[in-house]
């Protein structure tokens, strides 16, 4: 596999649907897909907060036996609303449904950005998928979490350790080898889930997308080193961009307004980079199709 070509060609295919001024509109609808849902959640479940359940925990909350105010009540409401507002992204899936004609299409063209009730079963169709490869991963964390702390419930990731005694280093190496089990699951099953997801848009059927052993074998015809250094390279350029968010947030962490700008700033930055990655991701899982080209030098000639 010819990585620098795949790079490139997912690039090309990313400047050439968004960079530049005639681009521009179609920018700004995906971005409007991923922040109308937001938007409408958030202001739906800030009234509600605001007006049923505030007063409601206030009245239970605020004595001398708690010590919670009505503004530090209301301060955790919001923030409470704002998470339950990002995960209106999955329940309205407008931007999933635009990645599934993108995975779907083998143009060279981005595909139509418009009839929204198609684009919203397309992203249901793609979240039905996440989530069966999302609920084995949950249901083990669980087991491996319960397995854990009965075994050594004085091993914790916030427990206070003093790292100079013996059984305290002990405790950290439990610690880290559970910590590393859970990375290596969500690992193996999201190597499944990414090629499934793609396999979804090009069969168009949900049980070809979750048959483990026909995943496995699209990918051993990528070569398992080959898909795993595209998901690296992948998973590179999205930290490097989460990472930037992140220390920004953290010098204007006091600010509210200046969040909210940074929310929207990376928002709007992932709509391209999102692109990027399903355009690049399904020029990986191509590769697995590709007939190799029949050597028809006659050596008897030599």
């Amino acid at each position: 596999m010819e990585h620098a070509d795949i790079i490139s060609g997912a690039y090309t295919y990313t400047k050439e649907a968004f960079f530049g001024l005639k681009f521009l509109p179609r920018w700004i609808v995906l971005f409007l897909y991923f922040v109308i849902p937001i938007l409408v959640c958030l202001v739906i479940v800030s009234l509600l907060f605001q007006l049923a359940v505030l007063p409601l925990l206030v009245s239970v909350f605020v004595n001398n036996n708690y010590g919670f105010t009505a503004s530090s009540l209301s301060g955790l409401l919001q923030y409470l609303a704002v998470i339950i507002s990002l995960a209106c992204v999955f329940f309205v899936p407008l931007i999933q449904g635009y990645c599934y004609r993108i995975a779907k299409s083998e143009a060279g063209e981005m595909p139509d950005h418009k009839n929204l009730w198609g684009l919203f079963f397309s992203g249901w169709r793609i979240n039905f998928v996440v989530l069966y490869y999302a609920i084995p991963i949950i249901v083990i964390s669980l087991i491996y979490a319960m397995i854990f702390y009965y075994l050594f419930p004085e091993a914790g990731l916030y427990t206070t350790i003093d790292v100079l005694a013996l059984e305290s280093l002990f405790t950290v190496l439990i610690t880290l080898s559970y910590v590393a089990i859970q990375f290596i699951t969500i690992i193996l099953v999201s190597l499944y889930a990414f090629v499934g997801l793609v396999h979804l848009t090009r069969s168009g059927s949900l049980g070809q997308a979750t048959h483990i052993r026909e995943m496995s074998a699209i990918i051993k015809k990528i070569g398992w080193y080959d898909y795993i250094l595209s998901l690296v390279i992948m998973s590179i350029l999205f930290l490097l961009v989460t990472f930037i968010l992140i220390t920004l947030a953290q010098i204007f962490a006091f600010n509210g307004v200046a969040i909210v700008i940074l929310i929207g700033v990376y928002l709007f930055v992932m709509i391209p980079i999102i692109v990027f990655f399903v355009r690049y991701l399904s020029q990986v899982y191509d590769t697995a199709f590709i007939v190799p080209e029949a050597d028809e030098v006659d050596f008897d000639d030599f």
